[in-house]
Parts: C-alpha cells; sequence; structure tokens
C-alpha cells in the first residue's frame, strides 16, 4: 500500500512475477496468473479463470514454492493473498494434475491444518 505521501507502506517489497501458477481447490485445480509476489504474500489475475475461494492452495512451479494462502481483497480480476504457509516444492508441478498432487501432500504434511 502506498500512502497519500507516496511512501509504500508494507513491510515487503513486492517484485514483479508474470507467471502462471495454479490455485488449488480440492478436487480441482486451474490456471491464474501471478502479478507480484513479496515474502509475505503476492497479486494474482483471475481474468478468464474462476477467482479463489477465501482460502486455498497455490502451487508455483516458477518460483518453486507452496502456498497457503488467504484472500485479504478482491477487485474486479485481481486477488491479494496472504501467505499463511510456504514450502519448498521441485521444479516442475505437472499441469493441473500435478498441481493437485503436490497441493494434497502438503495440506498432510504435520505444519499444516489445510485449507479451511
Amino acid at each position: 500500500m502506498v500512502e497519500p505521501s507516496g511512501a509504500e507502506r508494507r513491510a515487503h517489497p513486492r517484485m514483479p512475477a508474470a507467471r502462471k501458477i495454479y490455485v488449488v481447490d480440492d478436487p480441482r485445480s486451474w490456471k491464474c496468473s501471478l502479478l507480484d509476489v513479496a515474502e509475505k504474500g503476492a497479486r494474482l489475475s483471475t481474468a478468464g479463470s474462476a477467482s479463489p475461494p477465501d482460502q486455498f492452495v497455490f502451487v508455483d512451479a516458477g518460483g518453486r514454492r507452496v502456498h497457503l494462502a488467504q484472500v485479504v481483497w478482491r477487485s474486479g480480476a485481481e486477488v491479494g493473498v496472504q501467505f499463511l504457509r510456504t514450502e519448498r516444492i521441485g521444479p516442475r508441478a505437472g499441469g493441473a494434475a500435478g498441481a493437485l498432487e503436490i497441493a494434497r501432500k502438503f495440506a498432510a504434511s504435520p505444519a499444516s491444518d489445510g485449507p479451511r
């Protein structure tokens, strides 16, 4: 967020990241666009795809991460999310089916309560 003075209020700077990610709402998995990413959150474009539920898992094969994410704002075809939990993954998701498999393993791991 930017203050009226032009000062940045975010705790962590956002970096542009124009790549596809997979939103997973088990048993469904679909592509969205990652617009920018920070240490604790991201901005997604849902143009041409379904908007994610309030809490979901997303697989970022390009960034080699899987995140449990909470939607913090919605505006038109864009969604801002906060990361509740993140783990590293290998370099390939294997499409929607691979993303679903990664998300299921992530949700079943001991540190996760899974999406609500």
